[in-house]
């Protein structure tokens, strides 16, 4: 009976488990661009051009194999589809906000991407000003 009693006391006294970690963005990591599009038309683009998302809002835009741009993000992974904002705080007074929506497949990352000002796109389709399609660049041992 005391022991009953010890061990149903030391399971109301003992702490709450804690929530499980939260699982990192799935956008987090370096891509590398493999198409971009621009109202439906395929633009040209240079080897090695690709995005880093990092940690904390900061993303690295690589526009080929040289340095790249510091440049932020702010995710809303809730929503669906998933939403994200691409922000240039190097274009002038006010930062640019492209409102914009994501989805991660596998190692494919492809971002619709709206007017700055203008509405979030609602598919990923020619309808967005801008079609980018990424794949995940695989680290390096």
């Amino acid at each position: 009976m005391n022991a009953l009693l010890i061990g149903v006391a030391l399971a109301v006294g003992a702490p709450a488990l804690k929530d499980p970690p939260k699982g990192e963005s799935p956008v987090l990591g370096d891509w590398a661009l493999v198409e971009w599009l621009q109202h439906g038309t395929k633009l040209a683009f240079g080897e090695g051009s690709g995005v880093e998302f990092l940690p904390g809002g900061k993303r690295l835009w690589r526009d080929g194999p040289g340095g790249s741009d510091e440049r932020q993000y702010k995710l809303y992974p809730r929503t669906s589809p998933a939403e994200i904002d691409l922000i240039r705080t190097d274009s002038g007074p006010m930062p640019l906000v492209y409102p914009c929506i994501f989805k991660v497949e596998a190692d494919r990352l492809v971002i619709a991407v709206g007017s700055p000002g203008g509405d979030r796109p609602r598919a990923f389709d020619t309808a967005a000003i801008m079609l980018m399609t990424f794949t995940r660049v695989k680290k390096k041992d």
